[in-house]
């Protein structure tokens, strides 16, 4: 026979789970019963308290009005009026970005077409008499 149960066997016990030689011991052992007993007290104690702070704190949670969350149509609308703003302006500058970029491209032809011509010469301006002294094949 066992002297006296280990924590572990009497955790057995209070979940259910005993040996059958801790069953048995605990039958015959008025100490370890006794233990056994405290322990199962102790644990209802907690229980109850446990349930009494639960059901304390959901009173409390219905006492408190609940307060409804207020719409956010104000922010809403702010985004959406910068939205529109943005895309007002967007199509504003594609109307008026063209018509100012043409100016630009026709001084542009200009410079490129004498580009063209300075580079297409045979020869530099410079030399160009010495040019039609020489014959041409």
């Amino acid at each position: 026979m066992i002297a006296h149960l280990s924590s572990e066997q009497l955790a057995e016990c209070i979940l259910g789970q005993p040996s059958l030689i801790v069953a048995r011991h605990v039958q015959d052992c008025t100490a370890c019963r006794a233990e056994l007993a405290r322990f199962r007290e102790a644990l209802g104690e907690f229980r109850g308290a446990v349930r009494a702070w639960s059901q304390d704190q959901a009173d409390a949670a219905l006492s408190i009005p609940a307060s409804l969350p207020q719409p956010r149509f104000p922010a809403a609308s702010r985004q959406l009026a910068w939205a529109l703003l943005m895309a007002a302006v967007c199509i504003v500058a594609s109307f008026v970005l063209p018509w100012r970029g043409g100016e630009k491209a026709s001084s542009d032809a200009v410079l490129l077409n004498r580009v063209d011509a300075q580079v297409s010469r045979t020869a530099p301006a410079s030399m160009e008499p010495l040019m039609k002294l020489v014959v041409q094949e």
